[in-house]
């Protein structure tokens, strides 16, 4: 798997750097906002992708008793950083519109832009289904936001092509007002719809190095596998201990026997049938049983 997710990447560099030198040439060209974002997007994020490709060898470190984790949460780390460059990024961006607005707007070429834009689009397309059809086989965090960035280019392009190509026909109309101004009002909404996506891989992220709990929903489902393996079973889970930290989720389920006998072979194929179908259904999970010795009344 690291071998697939290291090749994966490193196509993604190469993509990426190649649709760079075309963004920076049309920015240069057009003299467009639209476009400069686009290449300021594909800058950070072609730089990021060098740095996670050296990182991914740590990524798969095993764990140890020094590094309990292993490296698995400078994966959230680095994946925090990168979004939170691509928002900053952002917030900047939004700014310098709002001041060319403020200052008069400009008028540029759409038609020219609305073509450069649909085929930024297509390069944007392409690496986006072949880096999902290859994720779907490793299953990668740093995939997933490989993926997410370059869903949002080829949303963006897309979205500026369209709009670009709408805004030539409303020269000469009662909205020829506008049109110095669209630039910048196009660059603000892109900006806007990716806030919620962005939001969500912080959030996710932040909560991941903080070792919290998955989302509710995968909590949720966790518990229920577990509980339906114990339903014909004098074993009782008290409480759970679930946290997430990278790919990896560690779960640690409390339990209490009725008649306070351990039987350690029950345990051992509760643990490995847990283990299968968590990872069936979830992946990369790693599962431990534990007696929750509070619970029993014992005389000292």
């Amino acid at each position: 798997m690291k071998r697939k997710e290291k090749q994966t990447m490193l196509f993604s560099l190469l993509a990426g750097i190649l649709l760079l030198i075309v963004g920076i040439i049309m920015a240069f060209k057009t003299d467009s906002q639209a476009m400069l974002m686009d290449a300021l997007y594909d800058s950070v994020d072609t730089i990021i992708v060098i740095l996670t490709i050296f990182l991914l060898k740590l990524y798969h470190e095993p764990i140890s008793e020094k590094k309990p984790f292993g490296f698995l949460q400078l994966e959230s780390f680095f994946i925090l950083i990168k979004t939170f460059m691509i928002l900053m990024l952002n917030i900047s961006i939004v700014v310098n519109a709002v001041l060319l607005i403020l200052d008069g707007g400009k008028i540029i070429d759409v038609k020219e832009i609305s073509f450069f834009q649909f085929i930024l689009f297509i390069g944007n397309l392409i690496p986006w289904l072949i880096i999902r059809n290859l994720n779907k086989k490793i299953d990668s965090p740093t995939l997933k936001v490989e993926i997410l960035s370059w869903k949002s280019d080829a949303f963006y392009s897309l979205s500026l092509s369209i709009a670009f190509l709408a805004i030539h026909f409303l020269k000469g109309t009662f909205l020829n007002g506008i049109v110095p101004y669209f630039d910048q009002i196009v660059v603000i909404i892109s900006s806007i719809i990716m806030i919620p996506d962005l939001y969500k891989v912080l959030k996710e992220n932040i909560s991941s190095v903080l070792l919290f709990a998955p989302s509710k929903e995968i909590v949720g489902e966790i518990k229920k596998i577990i509980e339906d393996n114990f339903k014909d079973s004098n074993i009782d889970i008290i409480y759970y201990d679930i946290i997430k930290t990278g790919r990896k989720i560690w779960v640690s389920s409390y339990f209490k026997i009725a008649n306070e006998m351990i039987d350690i072979k029950e345990l051992k194929e509760k643990t490995i049938l847990c283990t299968k179908k968590l990872n069936d259904k979830i992946d990369n999970v790693y599962f431990e049983l534990i007696p929750d010795v509070e619970s029993y009344n014992i005389d000292v």
